[in-house]
């Protein structure tokens, strides 16, 4: 009984250790990224800054919500797609997502590092459709 005790301690432990920084294992960068971008489609600005400031490392809340006011003129959103994933390494994630506003396209970039054994958030880009959405120098995305 007691050994079951010290376990279900050291868990809720190590479980509450993992929510403070998602670890290198077990983050899901598409998943924390697809959170973010369905708060944005739905216009729930406060959340999704709220969101992106727990997973970047000294970075303002004011700048992403700055970023983020264009979402306000572009109307209600219809879908949110998954545009690009890919794994640098096993240290860096770069995921893209494409949300289909009543206006435009608004695509999303988010980019993750391993910092001090936690993966961060270390850049957050919106750009409208008329803007090139993926970089430049990964030309095997652009359709020809």
């Amino acid at each position: 009984m007691r050994r079951l005790a010290l376990a279900a301690a050291a868990s809720l432990g190590l479980a509450a250790a993992a929510a403070a920084q998602p670890a290198p294992d077990s983050f899901d960068a598409v998943k924390a990224s697809a959170e973010i971008s369905n708060l944005i489609a739905r216009r729930d600005l406060d959340a999704a800054v709220e969101a992106a400031t727990r997973l970047m490392d000294g970075a303002t809340a004011a700048k992403i919500r700055d970023a983020l006011d264009v979402v306000r003129s572009l109307g209600p959103a219809q879908y949110t797609d998954l545009a690009y994933a890919r794994d640098i390494g096993r240290t860096e994630k770069d995921i893209i997502f494409k949300i289909d506003f009543a206006k435009a396209f608004l695509f999303i970039r988010y980019l993750y590092h391993v910092d001090n054994n936690a993966w961060r958030l270390i850049r957050m880009t919106i750009k409208r459709e008329n803007d090139e959405a993926f970089p430049k120098e990964w030309v095997h995305i652009y359709p020809k």
